[in-house]
């Protein structure tokens, strides 16, 4: 069992529905929850449905509409390594595409507003203490933390790049072989990523390029490491929710991921801003091909 609908279940699903229906990256119980608990006013309009990953989620939605399911279908995918300019476009009222990148790396971005851990910090973690631990008091100290959980995620976000970069480039020659993503913010604490990269890369002959590719987009990503705005468009969430998540301090027992996202959106109920303008936007682009 994969966890996820087949695209014969999401068809039977969808030819009883009403509304428009979003295909969304992730497993249910995480990126679909988090969909489903931030636009629950829009129940009766949206339903969300999760596929694993972007390509399922593009396959799901070309597949369901070619077999004409009588409401709308959108894909809502991460963002990833997509640039500016693919995400502009998107917002261009003549687009007329049926798939979505989030403006932010991922969803695990809209996660991270200091205010909301600060009042997690407040009225969960440390509910029936006098006070919040030092270094922790504040919005922005809180803020700091996660800014400093950014930045320390970047050779970790350049090595993936420069993962992602060769199987672009390098994909279809002989020895490639992918390498995974790292999911830790201390997964390089041992290892000289660049040379790593290199010693993977000389298997199909793109050591060098391995190396230019991730002294390149670290710096990129360095440039711009003042600005959170910046860092929440090209490094991953999840690296810093889960840093958070292991770095935050607790009177009591530690919930797991999952329960600890959850106490976040009871402290931040509302739809970030720029995912509701993205709903809408998917919305009126329904609406108006329900009138074609």
């Amino acid at each position: 069992m994969s966890g996820y609908k087949s695209l014969d279940e999401l068809a039977a699903l969808l030819r009883s529905g009403a509304g428009i229906a979003i295909i969304c990256e992730g497993h249910e119980r995480e990126d679909e929850f988090y969909f489903k608990e931030w636009f629950a006013h829009l129940a009766r309009r949206v339903t969300f449905h999760a596929q694993d990953g972007w390509e399922r989620v593009q396959e799901a939605v070309t597949e369901l509409r070619r077999r004409g399911t009588p409401v709308p279908v959108y894909g809502l995918m991460d963002r990833d390594f997509t640039p500016d300019e693919e995400i502009t476009r998107q917002a261009d009222p003549a687009f007329d595409g049926h798939c979505f990148r989030l403006p932010r790396y991922d969803l695990e971005s809209y996660l991270l507003e200091p205010e909301g851990w600060f009042r997690v910090l407040q009225k969960v973690l440390f509910r029936r203490e006098e006070r919040l631990p030092d270094g922790w008091d504040t919005v922005d100290a809180v803020a700091s933390h996660i800014h400093g959980y950014y930045r320390a995620a970047l050779p970790v976000t350049a090595h993936n790049w420069t993962c992602h970069r060769m199987a672009q480039v390098c994909g279809s020659r002989e020895g490639f072989k992918g390498r995974p993503y790292l999911t830790s913010i201390h997964a390089l604490e041992t290892v000289h990523p660049e040379d790593a990269l290199a010693s993977w890369a000389r298997a199909f002959g793109a050591e060098e390029d391995a190396r230019a590719s991730y002294r390149d987009r670290l710096s990129f990503l360095e440039a711009r490491s003042e600005r959170i705005d910046e860092l929440q468009k090209h490094v991953s969430g999840k690296l810093v929710l889960h840093e958070l998540h292991r770095a935050i301090p607790f009177a009591r027992k530690r919930p797991d991921r999952m329960d600890f996202a959850e106490r976040y959106l009871d402290q931040r109920p509302d739809p970030p801003a720029e995912l509701d303008a993205l709903i809408q936007r998917i919305l009126t682009q329904a609406e108006t091909e329900r009138s074609q």
